[in-house]
């Protein structure tokens, strides 16, 4: 996998606009840093994340296509990119609990593939990495400004958000990115400063 630029990660603006996207109707306990440890998903941070055998809801080919939206989405920099840190493998326990998911997502991926003929006859996956952003993008924006009227802008705010959730939740988002310590003892609380 190449390893991006840290200003790569704000191609599809993923880190001003999605913290805490928690997507509703998800219970704290399907969260991936949960069910990483029921699914043998999760694993040391910095380490490429180990595929399923057999995805439980995509086909290899639409599993492939959600590891590439969300490797686009958080790309590798200098901390593991949602790839490495097992986010294909969370969207796809969660679409695979939800029927709704299911045809938003269906439809999306379709759709992509559909983009991708109109543009160079061919697949999405087949696409330049500038021309996936280029389609991705549009919807990324729309999602942004809260355009979610357009099934495709839908799709893409999903995707969005299960990628945020999966990738903040595991320890390769929580601990390297964000650098969480967990469990630590201050000896002292800083006092707050307000600039005045």
């Amino acid at each position: 996998m190449p390893s991006y630029s840290t200003d790569r990660r704000g191609a599809l603006k993923i880190l001003g606009s999605i913290g805490a996207s928690c997507v509703a109707g998800t219970s704290g306990n399907e969260l991936y840093g949960r069910t990483a440890v029921e699914t043998g998903h999760h694993h040391e941070a910095g380490a490429q994340a180990a595929l399923p055998e057999k995805p439980l809801y995509f086909s290899s080919a639409d599993f492939a296509m959600v590891s590439r939206i969300s490797d686009l989405i958080i790309p590798q920099t200098d901390t593991p990119g949602a790839v490495a840190a097992g986010v294909p493998a969370y969207i796809d326990f969660i679409v695979s609990r939800n029927g709704a998911q299911q045809s938003l997502v269906n439809d999306g991926l379709r759709w992509l593939d559909e983009d991708a003929a109109r543009l160079a006859n061919c697949r999405f996956m087949e696409l330049s990495e500038q021309q996936q952003l280029g389609i991705l993008q549009p919807l990324c924006e729309a999602a942004d400004g809260g355009k979610t009227q357009g099934r495709m802008v839908q799709f893409f705010a999903l995707m969005k958000g299960l990628t945020a959730d999966g990738f903040y939740t595991s320890r390769a988002g929580l601990m390297e990115d964000l650098g969480y310590k967990g469990n630590t003892a201050l000896e002292s609380y800083p006092e707050c400063v307000h600039e005045h």
